[in-house]
């Protein structure tokens, strides 16, 4: 199954009357493969594109994201496709998707695959809210879901390897999400997902690495608590 090679790239040129060109704005360029910039959405519209295998009839993308899963399907002729993630300038939820782009030869026999995963987080278009008081009660507090980074930078060893992100809530259940790269993202859906409310315990580690990143986190009750005596 190889990686998926879909990129987005948005530039502006804008031409005057006089026939000078300006320059358009400066573009991030992060030449690390490995780098979560390669699994952040920075535009509401994200351009997907591929090239068709031997002897393959139709194409299946399955976007699956926390909040629900978009099926489209392609013939031949069709080597393109732009995905809207939201409507809005800057998203009103975040979310993490994974995209598979399956290639079915005639009789519906798989050919090939392509995956991917990207994550929509309102940071990435100067949406997020920065509380700046280390102490405040904000920090540890979560709601119906949460987008978790992760990356091996964040260790003094080289050979930081299988990262992997524990999820226990005290006296409940406990989640370990393991991935292949050494940076990326983690969805956790809280809402109707049978995690409650409560305090939860959550650790980051990487194979060969002796250290990991400790946080506890709080999911408070929806609505309005009234205290009676």
């Amino acid at each position: 199954m190889s990686k998926v090679r879909w990129a987005a790239l948005t530039a502006t040129v804008a031409m005057t009357a006089s026939v000078f060109a300006t320059l358009s704005d400066a573009i991030l360029i992060d030449t690390v493969s490995g780098s979560k910039h390669w699994q952040t959405v920075f535009t509401n519209e994200v351009s997907l594109r591929w090239n068709w295998a031997t002897n393959t009839v139709r194409a299946e993308l399955v976007i699956a994201g926390m909040n629900g899963t978009v099926t489209t399907n392609f013939i031949p002729s069709v080597s393109n496709y732009v995905w809207r993630t939201f409507e809005t300038a800057v998203p009103s939820a975040e979310d993490i998707y994974d995209l598979t782009l399956r290639f079915f030869a005639s009789g519906d026999g798989l050919v090939e695959a392509w995956t991917g995963r990207l994550a929509v987080v309102s940071g990435a278009f100067g949406g997020t809210a920065v509380d700046a008081v280390g102490t405040s009660p904000a920090w540890s507090k979560v709601k119906g879901t949460a987008i978790l980074p992760y990356d091996a930078t964040w260790t003094v060893a080289s050979n930081a390897v299988n990262p992997q992100i524990v999820i226990a809530k005290v006296g409940g259940a406990v989640q370990t999400n393991a991935f292949a790269n050494t940076a990326g993202y983690c969805g956790w859906k809280l809402r109707n997902s049978g995690w409650g409310y409560g305090t939860f315990d959550l650790t980051l580690s990487f194979a060969s690495v002796t250290n990991e990143w400790a946080a506890e986190v709080t999911r408070p009750l929806d609505g309005t608590m009234v205290r009676m005596q």
